[in-house]
């Protein structure tokens, strides 16, 4: 696949937001996420139906959300595309998207957790590179973490090869290898949910990270499973888990076990390196990961390496 980068966001550009999946908790959140893009300077334009509520679960119709969605990529005013927050919903768009417009009109798109799946999709449809990390509602809505901050914007912005991502403590190897391939991944729960699909891309060569939020061990024990099982004629090159975010006291009467024991289990899923600690996922410390971008990943120097831009 030969990726399709979005062009840069300039400096006082305009930034959509859109809703893909769940409808706003609190809207006040989504206020104080857009406060700060405009303390940036940057100019802010809701979609349509961003802040719309349909069957309990999610932020509009089918319809609604996927016409907010297309209309940003249309409009020649938007520089990016940022999604409000996560929840459910971005699958049920897949089968609408216009691929032809969207490869016409690439853009910064940036959301994480359940917008995995359109990302994958983009990937899979369009070539379009885009980027898992901060969104409005939730990062953007606190105080954002410094760390994470520095690193979302230049991400964005930077036109230069993004070198290795830092972070303030070591990954760790599970398997050892070197691997270079094009980053794909997001939340594992979301991933397995699109595997057999039209919208799901082969991970075949590529740096493959994962991340989960609030799943007992035993479940991340069942996805990681499937995932192998799916991918046993096209594995990735190498793997990288980010946080898993359980609960101090898991639900159920499951017995508890240690989700590194399982991962350390599970290293049938790549021939390649497997790393574990990677500074993403759910939690207010985190990397904004490009994906589609060629990256290298070492258990030898327990680091991942973005090696181009992820803008043009």
């Amino acid at each position: 696949m030969k990726p399709l980068f979005p062009p840069a966001l300039k400096k006082s550009g305009t930034i959509g937001i859109v809703s893909p999946a769940s409808p706003q908790r609190d809207k006040s959140r989504l206020d104080k996420g857009i406060r700060y893009l405009e303390s940036l300077g940057y100019n802010v334009k809701l979609g349509k139906y961003s802040t719309s509520r349909f069957g309990g679960y999610l932020a509009g119709t089918d319809e609604e959300r996927l016409s907010d969605l297309q209309t940003m990529f249309s409009d020649p005013q938007i520089d990016a595309i940022f999604c409000s927050r996560g929840g459910y919903g971005s699958a049920r768009l897949l089968a609408g998207l216009d691929t032809t417009l969207i490869k016409k009109n690439p853009k910064i798109l940036v959301g994480f957790s359940d917008i995995t799946s359109l990302q994958l999709a983009l990937w899979k449809k369009c070539g379009l590179v885009t980027f898992s990390g901060a969104m409005p509602s939730v990062d953007m809505a606190e105080t954002f973490d410094p760390t994470s901050e520095e690193q979302f914007w230049r991400v964005l912005t930077s036109r230069k090869p993004l070198g290795t991502l830092k972070q303030p403590w070591s990954m760790n190897a599970v398997q050892q290898g070197d691997a270079e391939g094009r980053l794909l991944g997001g939340n594992l729960s979301v991933v397995c949910s699109i595997i057999g699909t039209p919208y799901m891309p082969s991970l075949s060569g590529s740096i493959l990270a994962l991340e989960d939020v609030g799943e007992e061990s035993y479940r991340i024990d069942r996805l990681l499973t499937q995932l192998v099982y799916a991918t046993h004629r096209a594995r990735p090159a190498g793997v990288a888990y980010g946080f898993w975010s359980q609960e101090s006291r898991p639900r159920g009467s499951t017995p508890h076990r240690d989700v590194m024991e399982i991962l350390a289990e599970r290293i049938d899923i790549t021939r390649g390196p497997i790393l574990t600690d990677l500074m993403y996922g759910h939690e207010p410390t985190k990397l904004t990961l490009p994906f589609g971008v060629l990256t290298r990943l070492s258990s030898r120097t327990k680091r991942m390496s973005l090696l181009e831009s992820a803008v043009q």
